[in-house]
């Protein structure tokens, strides 16, 4: 009996023990599309890079980024728990 795809993909990847790698990724292209909604094209100059104990760490490449992006921290942290719930993302860290 044929399963559709939107059922077997969460399933094998569980059983591969990847589900938390995938998770992060997704966390860290949301990010991404986040930064492009509230920077536009300096979005091009920040990218989430990983998610390590509940931080999701981006880097930049200025202070002033860095800076401008802390401003909007509690938008980009309510829509990644929107996303993902609160639990997933407990604050973001810049590297310059």
């Amino acid at each position: 009996m044929w399963q559709s795809i939107g059922d077997l993909v969460p399933k094998s990847i569980k059983k591969a023990g990847i589900e938390k790698s995938v998770s992060d990724t997704m966390v860290c292209q949301e990010f991404d599309r986040i930064a492009k909604h509230i920077l536009g094209e300096q979005a091009k100059k920040c990218r989430a890079v990983y998610v390590k104990d509940r931080v999701l760490w981006i880097a930049v490449l200025s202070n002033s980024l860095s800076n401008e992006l802390a401003m909007y921290e509690q938008d980009i942290m309510k829509a990644l728990a929107d996303k993902f719930g609160s639990s997933r993302v407990a604050g973001l860290r810049f590297m310059v």
